[in-house]
């Protein structure tokens, strides 16, 4: 961990966390730019997952932020301090209801989990767990 090669991640209820609108942002970056690029978006506080990616717009950041106003003003941030970052596109949600395997409740709690079965065949859909089932 010290190293920075492994991050421990702990995930809160988003509408309880102070930043409930998840912005997903699509860039382009030039090949020569995209690893100090990607690695200075990782930067950015509001910034919960960034990966460089195959295709023109070859990195996706995705954040957390308060309000939709924010949303812009994140993307002007990144803009101004990363000259070779082009945001061609961007998803926002305003309520999550699946995240990191949790099916979440209004609140953004974790309520149910799909369990990953990763030996199951391509493209057949789990089923929903409950919490007090036991999964073997």
């Amino acid at each position: 961990m010290g190293s920075g090669g492994l991050v421990l991640r702990c995930d809160l209820a988003p509408p309880l966390s102070g930043v409930p609108v998840s912005v997903t942002f699509f860039a382009s970056v030039a090949s020569g730019h995209l690893d100090a690029t990607a690695h200075e978006v990782a930067r950015f506080p509001e910034i919960r997952l960034c990966v460089t990616v195959a295709g023109p717009q070859n990195l996706l950041a995705i954040a957390w932020v308060a309000s939709l106003a924010d949303v812009q003003r994140l993307e002007v941030r990144l803009a101004r301090a990363l000259p070779h970052l082009r945001v061609a596109d961007r998803s926002i949600a305003l309520r999550i209801t699946k995240h990191m395997g949790r099916i979440l409740d209004a609140d953004g709690r974790a309520r149910d989990f799909v369990p990953v079965d990763l030996w199951s065949a391509a493209g057949t859909s789990g089923t929903v767990a409950h919490a007090d089932d036991d999964i073997v």
